[in-house]
């Protein structure tokens, strides 16, 4: 269950926490939200050029996706190329084409 609440909202509820008008009780049970059903990512720093910086947040906004996960596709197909793994998925793979005809690196 997940409850939208307005920006005023969220003020009042900081300025009464701020002032100690907020009193809650450590035995009250609560509902914790559910597991992610996707596996914990780990951070990986990596420097490039800044021109090659711009290019690949150019890639994802074309896209439509974050760069930080065009980029996990990117070493995810590397990856399985150079396994010769053949398991990839498909929204990766349409990416990997969709990009590969508008840059012209088409084979």
């Amino acid at each position: 269950m997940s409850h939208q609440y307005s920006d005023d909202q969220i003020s009042a509820a900081a300025a009464a926490f701020a002032a100690g008008d907020v009193t809650y009780h450590e035995g009250t049970r609560v509902t914790l939200p559910p597991a992610p059903e996707t596996e914990p990512m780990v951070p990986l720093g990596i420097r490039v050029p800044p021109a090659l910086a711009q290019r690949v947040r150019a890639a994802a906004d074309q896209a439509g996706i974050p760069y930080s996960q065009l980029i996990r596709e990117w070493i995810e197909l590397g990856l399985t190329d150079m396994a010769g793994d053949l398991t990839v998925s498909v929204a990766v793979l349409r990416r990997a084409i969709a990009h590969a005809a508008q840059t012209g690196h088409a084979a």
